[in-house]
């Protein structure tokens, strides 16, 4: 009768150590789509269940003439630590008008496309539901060059160690019945 007692409160402890133990990354629950706000913008993230990988930000529109990005595409995997990594690549444009971002008679107004850039992203699972980037690391290639070889790191990375990255959280999106008269 001690020996039950005992099995059954180790197997329990077992079990209930398991459902408090920190999220990890896993396939099949961290495939999905995913934004997180940046006000007044919203970054899209969607990891496909086959390793696939979708980025991109309302911003690109609103500020082309600024130097904006195309969608990025890439894949994503878990890491040994529970985390997930992530690495797409696009391209950057910038305008290249002699007056600047704003319109003058006779003057061309225009964006060109600058360099390509290759973004990873370590991402930490909060929850089933929502994901925190910890590191992102840009890297500025020339267009002539392979976007997987050497480049510059681009001032919009973040680590832990020096730059933070964005608080906001990626969140999943799911339907929402309640939109639904």
């Amino acid at each position: 009768m001690l020996k039950s007692i005992l099995a059954a409160l180790v197997a329990l402890l077992i079990l209930s150590s398991t459902a408090f133990a920190a999220p990890t990354c896993k396939p099949f629950t961290v495939a999905g789509s995913y934004v997180r706000q940046t006000s007044p913008y919203i970054d899209q993230l969607t990891l496909g269940i086959d390793g696939t990988a979708y980025s991109f930000s309302s911003g690109a529109f609103d500020l082309i003439l600024l130097g904006t990005t195309i969608p990025g595409v890439g894949s994503w995997t878990c890491l040994d630590d529970g985390t997930v990594l992530v690495t797409t690549i696009r391209s950057e444009y910038v305008q290249n008008s002699p007056s600047g971002d704003v319109p003058q008679p006779g003057q061309p107004l225009d964006i060109n496309i600058s360099v390509n850039l290759r973004i990873t992203n370590k991402l930490s699972v909060v929850d089933l539901n929502t994901l925190q980037e910890t590191h992102r690391i840009v890297t500025r290639v020339p267009l002539s060059d392979d976007p997987f070889g050497p480049g510059v790191l681009g001032g919009s990375s973040c680590t832990p160690s020096g730059k933070p990255c964005n608080p906001a959280r990626y969140r999943r999106i799911r339907p929402q019945l309640t939109d639904i008269p």
